[in-house]
């Protein structure tokens, strides 16, 4: 099969191939008349054009390369709509991988994006360390960090308030009764995991309640590390009437252990997550948690890569909302 070319398209609209190719590029100095006849004939047609050719000439890909830590969680989901949503707007397509929060797969995933020469990069880091961050710094591609805060790496990024979070979550419990409240939460460097941990603190010590070490778990971020976190703290006998848990997904792991254990939610613990999944509002009983503004992540991250209005933010440091169910 061949492709239709500007020159099939000018002997069927009886113009120039010069005028069809502006016409096509939506060029000022055609007449609408001329120009919606052409766009009619390439449609006809079939014409797809050359992205390949128009990369060479202008020197750019139209690609943006997108690096998530897991695009099968709920939550990095909706990022990624934000993304192709707003890339699509710009003219722009995107190539997603997929790390499994494994920094080696990271490392090699933006090295195949610089491969591919991208326009520019959107990473949500693994986090462990950020030697290929640096790095990627030396290259003249913009990237932007998405959902993370990391100190000494001057790139932008756009990111949840964790501390502020934290805060709003461990005074609801408190303000409902709870006197023992845990954190379950991610690995230590997950930064998100432990501003939210920070304001957890912030909250207890606000209120003059003693931090007790043993309510804090920490370790993986699925819903299998949200089960054997309450499986722990049963096992140690630890008492807690209240679990402030990283995210939703965790926070599905909890529900099922705390029914496993015969524990009635909200009555014997409040169960409050963070991110507002879609499938918070489903679970029974549905999830109290934190609305973070998921879309805009993605959206925002994009726009800071090439939007002249964004491009000048270092920061931006988004609000998440309280997200009342049956759960607390």
């Amino acid at each position: 099969m061949s492709y239709v070319t500007v020159k099939d398209i000018a002997k069927a609209a009886g113009v120039s191939t010069n005028t069809v190719s502006r016409a096509l590029n939506g060029k000022p100095d055609v007449n609408q008349e001329t120009k919606q006849k052409v766009i009619e004939v390439a449609h006809k047609l079939g014409y797809v054009s050359n992205r390949s050719a128009l990369s060479l000439k202008r020197q750019k890909s139209y690609i943006v390369g997108v690096v998530t830590e897991d695009n099968a969680n709920p939550f990095w989901a909706e990022v990624l709509k934000g993304v192709e949503a707003t890339a699509k707007n710009y003219g722009y397509h995107i190539i997603i991988a997929n790390t499994s929060r494994n920094y080696e797969t990271e490392f090699e995933d933006i090295k195949m994006m610089l491969e591919r020469r991208v326009d520019g990069l959107l990473i949500s880091p693994v986090q462990e360390k950020y030697d290929d961050l640096f790095r990627l710094k030396k290259y003249d591609v913009p990237f932007v960090i998405m959902g993370r805060h990391v100190e000494g790496l001057d790139v932008p990024m756009v990111y949840d308030d964790g501390v502020r979070g934290g805060r709003i979550v461990t005074n609801y419990l408190i303000e409902k009764g709870c006197k023992n409240i845990a954190f379950v939460g991610a690995q230590s460097y997950n930064t998100a995991s432990s501003e939210r941990c920070k304001g957890y603190r912030e909250a207890l010590q606000k209120h003059q309640i003693d931090l007790r070490e043993e309510l804090i778990k920490t370790g993986g971020i699925e819903i299998e590390g949200g089960y054997k976190s309450v499986m722990d703290l049963a096992a140690n006998r630890t008492e807690f009437d209240g679990i402030f848990v990283y995210n939703d997904l965790m926070a599905l792991g909890v529900i099922k252990a705390l029914k496993e254990l015969k524990m009635r939610i909200p009555e014997d613990v409040k169960v409050i997550g963070y991110d507002d999944i879609s499938y918070s509002s489903f679970v029974c009983p549905s999830l109290t948690t934190m609305r973070m503004k998921k879309f805009e992540i993605g959206e925002i991250a994009f726009k800071m890569l090439f939007d002249s209005n964004e491009q000048n933010k270092d920061e931006v440091v988004l609000h998440s909302d309280l997200i009342i169910r049956e759960s607390a």
